[in-house]
């Protein structure tokens, strides 16, 4: 019972690269044969993994130092040091990462011709313990915007792409609702992919051809877990609750794709990407080598009442950032540095070249 407490404990916690030329030439390459009418619009839907700055400033430590600081060198709303999953996959599709929704009114009409992001930071499919519009009042946005015309629903159609990656702050408000424990999880993973279901198709029957869908990343892998095991070693059951999810998920996908045809929805698999990246790596300076502990973050607080990005009441740092980002896959409690996110992009880069069949 106790080991139960602690993982519903840490799951609470959710909620609180440069691309090469090659890359670069690849990604417009494809882009020149899925679209010659125009650049492709990619829309995003989600939570903190690919929010990009839409989350209120008071509220969130993202828009705080030490955030931003690899890229764009300050604090611009996302949850890392620097680029997230939206800024690579943009940068694959060869267009500029999506103009965040709660900047739109502030930014040249041209900038939205690359799509617009609708995530918001600690929200889910359902609502959470952030505040925050929830999946389908972000999908309510999108609407709002096809009739006001900002994007006309034929170009939607013949040149969009959707991303959504959501659920993980869902078990995160689950878990700290009081009354909630691990016997109900089943029936609730499944309530969460039944309303995922009906989410994906409304974005379907909005225009959008073809849809991405990320699973949930290895929850007991995340460093608000692993720290109560000294960073050492991932929980496992906490990951086999990600596991059924992603398989409950992967089988919906599959149903959706037999039903609407065309492979509209596609499945980046976060979690074995993950899984892969936080293996014990090696890495090499000089003449000796080292091995980078890949499940502890770079940025913490100095004590366990303050996290990555706090300050005490005269302003005065009360956090601890790694000497070096550049080789960790963490960057705080929850979520993945620049580097994670291009190693975990390098992994599901295959899957995206199914975006253009």
């Amino acid at each position: 019972m106790e080991k139960q407490t602690t993982i519903a404990s840490c799951l609470f916690l959710l909620y609180i690269a440069t691309f090469t030329v090659a890359e670069v030439l690849e990604a417009h390459h494809h882009l020149h044969q899925h679209n010659s009418h125009g650049s492709v619009k990619l829309f995003i839907f989600g939570d903190s993994y690919v929010d990009t700055g839409n989350i209120r400033k008071s509220v969130s430590p993202s828009w705080k130092e030490p955030y931003g600081i690899t890229f764009p060198g300050k604090p611009a709303g996302r949850f890392s040091n620097g680029r997230v999953l939206t800024d690579y996959i943009a940068s694959f599709l060869g267009i500029r990462s999506p103009v965040p929704y709660a900047l739109r009114k502030f930014v040249k009409k041209s900038k939205l011709e690359s799509g617009m992001n609708f995530a918001f930071g600690g929200t889910g499919v359902f609502d959470t313990l952030v505040s925050g519009p929830n999946l389908t009042t972000q999908i309510d946005f999108f609407e709002h915007l096809l009739q006001q015309k900002v994007y006309v629903k034929n170009d939607v159609v013949n040149s969009s792409i959707a991303l959504v990656s959501i659920a993980g702050n869902d078990y995160a408000a689950h878990f700290g609702r009081p009354g909630h424990d691990t016997k109900d999880l089943a029936m609730f993973t499944k309530s969460i992919i039944k309303q995922l279901t009906v989410d994906l198709k409304r974005i379907h029957n909005l225009g959008v051809q073809k849809i991405a869908v990320t699973t949930i990343e290895p929850l007991g892998c995340l460093p608000g877990i692993t720290s109560s095991l000294s960073y050492q070693n991932c929980n496992e059951f906490a990951n086999m609750a990600s596991m059924f999810h992603n398989q409950i998920l992967l089988q919906k996908l599959e149903e959706l794709n037999k039903e609407i045809k065309n492979s509209a929805f596609v499945d980046l698999d976060l979690y074995n990407a993950f899984i892969s990246a936080v293996k014990p790596q090696k890495h090499h300076q000089g003449y000796s080598t080292f091995q980078i502990n890949t499940l502890k973050p770079c940025c913490v607080g100095v004590s366990n009442e303050y996290s990555c990005g706090s300050v005490d009441q005269t302003g005065a740092k009360k956090y601890i950032v790694c000497d070096n980002p550049d080789v960790s896959f963490f960057w705080d409690m929850v979520h993945p540095s620049q580097n994670g996110w291009h190693e975990v992009y390098a992994t599901i880069k295959p899957s995206l070249h199914q975006l253009y069949l």
